[in-house]
C-alpha cells in the first residue's frame, strides 16, 4: 500500500486560511481606524469653518497685534471663543477621540497576536519555499 503524505497540503491550506483571516483582520482594523479618524477630522474641519463664518478667529488678530490687550482682556477674548464655539460638534469631535483610543486599548492584545501570526507564517512560507 503506498503512503501519501497529506501534511505538507494541508499546512499549506491552514497558512493560506490563517494568512487570509489576519490580513482581513487588518484591512477591517485600518478602516475603522481611518474612519474614525476621517470624522475627527470633519469635526474639527467643522469647527474652523463655524468660527471662520463668524469671524471669531479675527478677534485673535486683533488681540495678535496688541500684547498689552491680551493680557487685559484674555478673558473676555477667551469666553467669546467658547461661547462661538459649535457646541455638539465639539461634543461629537471628542467622543469621537475617545472612542479611537477605547478602540486602539481595547485591540492591543488582539494585534499582538496578528502581528506575531503574521510574522510566523511568514517564516514558515520563506522556509517553506527555500526546501
Amino acid at each position: 500500500m503506498k503512503k501519501t503524505d497529506v501534511t505538507h497540503a494541508v499546512m499549506e491550506k491552514v497558512t493560506r486560511f490563517e494568512e487570509n483571516r489576519s490580513r482581513r483582520w487588518i484591512v477591517v482594523f485600518i478602516a475603522i481606524i481611518l474612519g474614525i479618524a476621517a470624522l475627527i477630522g470633519a469635526a474639527v474641519l467643522r469647527t474652523y469653518d463655524v468660527l471662520s463664518k463668524q469671524h471669531t478667529l479675527d478677534l485673535l488678530e486683533i488681540f495678535y497685534e496688541d500684547k498689552e490687550i491680551i493680557a487685559e482682556f484674555w478673558r473676555d477674548a477667551v469666553a467669546v471663543i467658547v461661547e462661538e464655539l459649535p457646541k455638539q460638534t465639539i461634543f461629537m469631535g471628542l467622543l469621537l477621540c475617545v472612542l479611537l483610543v477605547t478602540i486602539w486599548a481595547i485591540t492591543r492584545r488582539r494585534r499582538k497576536i496578528v502581528q506575531r501570526r503574521l510574522s510566523e507564517l511568514a517564516k514558515r512560507r520563506k522556509k517553506s519555499n527555500n526546501n
